[in-house]
């Protein structure tokens, strides 16, 4: 399975718990928002629990 992550100013494309990738520090970001400035400079914030079906999960009918 592919990691969902992202770094400050992307938008968030799955809602759940994200952890900065660096030390573990937490943060719920919902569908649609900003990832906020990253928690370690060049560390990009990683998914760890998803609040919604993955993209992959996803499907068409």
């Amino acid at each position: 399975m592919a990691e969902i992550f992202g770094t400050g100013g992307d938008p968030v494309d799955v809602g759940g718990e994200y952890e900065c990738s660096e030390c573990g520090f937490r943060r719920k970001l919902n569908k649609g928002e900003t990832f906020p400035p990253d928690h370690h400079p060049e560390k990009p914030w990683t998914l760890y629990l998803a609040s919604e079906e993955l993209p992959a999960q996803q499907t068409s009918g």
